[in-house]
């Protein structure tokens, strides 16, 4: 028989009977509980054992065999609902927590933890009317002791991971981010979970505090100053946005930064100390440390650097101090030491501020000043070639330089200075070069340094010259300018920018007022008196006066009778005729004599 051939009408008919008789029992079967759940609900209502009544309402609400009482459940389930939200709720719960323990998503663990806050808030209170079915819903579903479970396997994994990044002690970008995520972690977790606040507060201190100095410590070793000083005003920051404070931070830095900067000091490794000073006191300031012992050391170090550099500027050790400041700039402003270092090695060797004066031997003769012409330091010097450089250093310490031209006969000069009172005559610097002439005079070559450039201001010769300052005038002794003129003093006068010579000095003489009879107390010296002039017997010409005669020589006048004769005694003697003979009389040589006669001759 094939299979076509069994499915005859009446075996197909007798099958669908067998199912239709299967539908009926199963619905008279459904019928059956769904009455037996109510009464029962109703039972156990009316005993006021209201959990079990309301999963029975609940059964029997999801019973479709028969409409039974349907009011009835509806009004009781409603009524019962909060049981019904308690009962779905902490399933839901424990569901979720046996997800989210299998893939450790600690997130989602403690927002099942705040839902069961939640829950518990809403009807665990304290003398509520569903306290007590609370308690029996939560104590049958077990969530209680699996939230406890999984708080103490979360625990003691971060805590195992903690410990691990500790081992390893450098923090190490992702895997430093790792360790203090564990950190959070471990402070979300309730405290009753670790056995009260006080247990929760001791052991986290300790791991976190061997956490973290083992990461400081290991940059600190590394010579990571700058990482470890930011590590740890990370650290701080994290701490403060978790409202957790952990004061063995700031205690490792200082202990970290006195063992570097003692060490830096120790090796006189200046420039790092400034480094890693300046380094701590940012650090501190965005720590809000206002003193330490490493501040303090910082201070006194920088103190006792500074005295440092002022004894090698007085002993004059000028590159070491200017060496000793620039290292200490990052971490102390040293501009004004720096300055006045520069300033007294300018001044004690001036010829720094020429170009290329820092090489031996770049300048032949140099002539310096210091608080003149407005410049700290002004210097003028000749070079190997012969060029006059002017340097100057201004207040605001900027150096200005102008160079002039080749000074005549460069080889020979002995002596290069700045001529004060032509420099003051003049408004602008003056330098004078000078040297020997075979003549033995002195050959002197001026300039004037003015603001367009370097001018000749003079040039002459001769033993010496003087500024005539009610003139201007410059009077040059032993000159050689005219032709018998050698010896004389020589007048020069300032032309068009420069001195030119003007003409030969024509020196005044005072004649002293004497009495003929004092003549050979005043030996050489120019004198005048008053006196008669006669002619002796032998025509020579003589001044008489209190009784003395004087024989004259020299520019003898011509006249006779009262004068005033101006001269000089060189103490020698002559004869002269008089009513006693012949005497012998002082020589006077005349240079003037004005008749005091009122009748002309």
């Amino acid at each position: 028989m094939t299979i076509i051939r069994a499915f005859t009408l009446r075996n197909i008919m007798i099958i669908l009977c067998i199912f239709m008789l299967i539908l009926i029992g199963d619905k008279a079967l459904g019928i059956r509980s769904k009455i037996q759940d109510v009464r029962e609900a109703g039972r156990l209502y009316a005993a006021g054992e209201l959990i079990a009544a309301e999963s029975r309402y609940r059964l029997a609400a999801d019973n479709t065999a028969i409409q039974y009482k349907e009011e009835e459940i509806a009004s009781r389930l409603t009524e019962l609902a909060p049981i019904t939200e308690i009962r779905s709720s902490l399933q839901r719960i424990s569901l979720r927590l046996d997800d989210q323990l299998t893939i450790k998503d600690f997130p989602g663990y403690m927002e099942s933890y705040a839902s069961l806050l939640s829950l518990k808030s809403k009807y665990m209170t304290p003398g509520g009317p569903y306290e007590v079915y609370y308690r029996q819903l939560s104590a049958d579903s077990g969530l209680s002791d699996k939230m406890t479970a999984g708080f103490r396997q979360f625990k003691d994994e971060f805590l195992a991971g903690l410990a691990a990044g500790t081992s390893k002690g450098a923090d190490s970008g992702a895997a430093g981010d790792s360790a203090d995520s564990l950190k959070w972690s471990l402070l979300q977790i309730p405290a009753d979970y670790y056995g009260g606040a006080a247990a929760k507060e001791e052991l986290l201190a300790a791991r976190f505090e061997a956490h973290d100095t083992a990461r400081l410590k290991a940059l600190a070793a590394a010579g990571s100053f700058g990482p470890m000083l930011d590590s740890a005003l990370s650290m701080e920051e994290a701490y403060r946005s978790h409202s957790y404070t952990a004061p063995w931070i700031k205690k490792q830095v200082q202990a970290s930064a006195l063992l570097m900067l003692n060490k830096d000091l120790d090796g006189e490794y200046t420039a790092a100390f400034a480094g890693h000073a300046a380094a701590y006191r940012s650090y501190a300031a965005s720590a809000g440390i206002r003193s330490s012992k490493a501040l303090k050391l910082i201070d006194t170090s920088i103190a006792r650097l500074l005295r440092e550099g002022q004894r090698h500027v007085r002993g004059g050790r000028y590159a070491e101090a200017l060496k000793l400041y620039a290292e200490l700039a990052p971490v102390q402003d040293t501009s004004a030491e720096t300055a006045a270092a520069t300033l007294a090695w300018n001044t004690a060797e001036p010829v720094r501020l020429l170009p290329g004066g820092e090489v031996q031997g770049s300048y032949t003769l140099t002539a310096a000043v210091t608080g003149r012409y407005g410049a700290k330091v002004a210097i003028a010097g000749i070079d190997t070639g012969g060029r006059l450089v002017y340097a100057a250093l201004s207040e605001d310490g900027t150096v200005s330089t102008q160079t002039g031209e080749v000074v005549p006969e460069a080889a020979g000069l002995s002596s290069l200075a700045f001529d004060e009172p032509l420099s003051a005559y003049s408004g602008v610097p003056v330098v004078v070069a000078s040297g020997s002439r075979p003549d033995g005079r002195m050959a002197f070559t001026g300039y004037a340094i003015r603001p367009e450039g370097i001018a000749l201001l003079l040039s002459f010769s001769g033993s010496g010259y003087e500024l005539m300052a009610e003139d201007g005038s410059i009077r040059v002794a032993d000159t050689d300018l005219a032709d018998g003129a050698e010896g004389r003093t020589a007048i020069f006068r300032l032309v068009n920018g420069s001195y030119e010579f003007a003409e030969l000095y024509q020196e005044a003489i005072t004649y002293t007022p004497i009495d003929p009879v004092q003549l050979e107390l005043h030996i050489n010296e120019k004198v005048m008196f008053s006196c008669e002039i006669i002619i002796d017997s032998a025509g020579r010409t003589i001044a008489r006066a209190n009784g003395r005669d004087l024989l004259l020589q020299g520019e003898v006048p011509l006249i006779t009778g009262p004068a005033a004769v101006s001269g000089q005694f060189e103490n020698g003697y002559g004869e002269v005729e008089t009513e006693l003979g012949v005497q012998t009389a002082p020589v006077f040589v005349v240079d003037s004599a004005q008749s005091l006669s009122l009748t002309p001759p």
